[in-house]
């Protein structure tokens, strides 16, 4: 690929929340793990780990766990004020579940912050400094591990939605998964064949919003 067709390609993936039944070959899934397993990591302890969950029970079970919790947090929130702002929002939290031919549980695991220890060692106070433990560097490591994961499902012609809104039911997931301490449970992961074409792009922040630029008046770039 050349720049720009890499660039669009990149542009090209969405995420797809409804699926067909066509199942996902374990050997796609590997490759898909690969490429997650390829993303950089603080001092390369690559700190996660992938609960893979093809399992047609596991997998209503883990919809029942999102759904039930979401309905208990409709009912309170009728009870107040803001009935008519919450309305279905709570089904986004487990519908692209439903159909998903997998769904994968990412997981990271915090590490002893070394830097911090040294200095504890040398009767510093650490919380003077700020280490890579500020930046939650194995969390940050392993949503890089998940998108990488994403890309290369879209490579294999694969949607994938990374979700927040299974977190409501957190605890029940990680019962039926035995994920347990230290291990942390980073959202959900629908994936399987597109249902549909591809949703059109939501609008993007434009570069000026986002982006703040420190350099020199003239560049070589800006005289070539």
């Amino acid at each position: 690929m050349n720049e720009q067709t890499t660039l669009d390609w990149f542009l090209s993936r969405r995420s797809t929340r409804e699926f067909t039944d066509r199942p996902v070959a374990r050997e796609t899934i590997e490759r898909l793990l690969l490429a997650a397993t390829s993303a950089p990591s603080a001092s390369n302890r690559q700190p996660w780990q992938f609960a893979v969950v093809r399992s047609r029970s596991l997998r209503a079970a883990i919809v029942d766990a999102v759904r039930e919790r979401a309905d208990e947090m409709k009912a309170i929130i009728a009870r107040g004020h803001h009935a008519d702002d919450y309305g279905s929002y709570g089904d986004f939290f487990h519908e692209p579940l439903m159909t998903a031919a997998v769904i994968i549980i990412p997981q990271y695991r915090e590490f002893p912050d070394l830097i911090a220890n040294l200095l504890a060692s040398g009767g510093a106070d650490p919380s003077a400094f700020h280490t890579a433990g500020a930046m939650q560097a194995e969390l940050c490591s392993t949503s890089a591990a998940v998108m990488n994961l994403l890309l290369q499902a879209h490579a294999s012609g694969l949607g994938g939605c990374w979700m927040a809104g299974p977190m409501i039911a957190r605890d029940r997931i990680c019962a039926l998964l035995g994920i347990a301490a230290p291990w942390q449970m980073v959202g959900a992961i629908a994936l399987g064949y597109p249902a549909g074409p591809a949703p059109e792009q939501k609008p993007r922040k434009p570069l000026g919003r986002v982006a703040r630029w420190f350099e020199d008046d003239h560049t070589d770039e800006d005289t070539q």
